[in-house]
C-alpha cells in the first residue's frame, strides 16, 4: 500500500489526505525523510497491535513509538517495526483510565504526558504505564479544561496543553 502526499498546505491538502488515511485504514504508518513510505501497522480491531482512530503519537527515547488509540481508550507503545511493547490504561475516569485521549508527549524524564479530552484533564505515566498524576477538570478557569486535545513539553519542561473548547492554550510546570 503506497500513497503519495498531494495537496497545498495553505488549502488543508495535506490535512484532508491525512485524515483520509486515518478513516480508510486505521493503522500507523512510519515514513523517512522525504516522505518516502517505509512500512505500515495495524489494523482496525479493538485488540493488541491494532487501532481504532489513532490521533496522537510521539517518540520516547528508547524510540519507542506512543500512539493514543483514541477509541480504545488507552496508550499504545510500539517498536519501530510495530510490534507491540506495551498498553495501558482502559475506558473510564479513574486515574490510569481514559475517555478519548487524543494528544500524547514526552518530556525529558521519560514521563508519558496524555490528553485525556472527555474527562477534561491531562494525566501523566512513567514510561512502564504507572500512574503518576493527573491534572485539570471540566471548566474555563485557569487550570481547568473543555476538551484538551494536543500536549508537547518545551525544553524548559513546560507542559503545554490546546485546549480546544476553551480556544485557547494553557502552559504547566512540571
Amino acid at each position: 500500500y503506497q500513497r503519495r502526499v498531494h495537496g497545498d498546505w495553505t488549502k488543508g491538502g495535506f490535512l484532508r489526505m491525512w485524515r483520509s488515511l486515518f478513516r480508510e485504514g486505521r493503522r500507523c504508518g512510519v515514513v523517512r525523510d522525504g516522505a518516502a513510505f517505509v512500512r505500515t501497522f495495524g489494523s482496525y480491531l479493538n485488540s493488541d497491535g491494532n487501532y481504532y482512530n489513532p490521533m496522537g503519537m510521539c517518540m520516547d527515547s528508547d524510540n519507542h513509538i506512543v500512539v493514543a488509540d483514541t477509541y480504545n481508550h488507552r496508550i499504545v507503545v510500539v517498536r519501530m517495526d510495530g510490534s507491540l511493547v506495551r498498553t495501558f490504561g482502559s475506558e473510564g475516569a479513574a486515574h490510569g483510565q481514559f475517555e478519548v485521549p487524543r494528544g500524547v508527549c514526552v518530556n525529558a524524564a521519560g514521563l508519558i504526558i496524555v490528553t485525556d479530552t472527555v474527562n477534561h484533564r491531562v494525566q501523566m505515566f512513567t514510561g512502564d504505564g504507572t500512574f503518576v498524576r493527573a491534572f485539570g477538570s471540566e471548566g474555563a478557569a485557569h487550570g481547568q479544561f473543555d476538551d484538551p486535545r494536543a500536549v508537547c513539553v518545551n525544553a524548559a519542561g513546560l507542559v503545554i496543553v490546546a485546549d480546544c473548547g476553551n480556544n485557547r492554550v494553557q502552559m504547566f510546570t512540571r
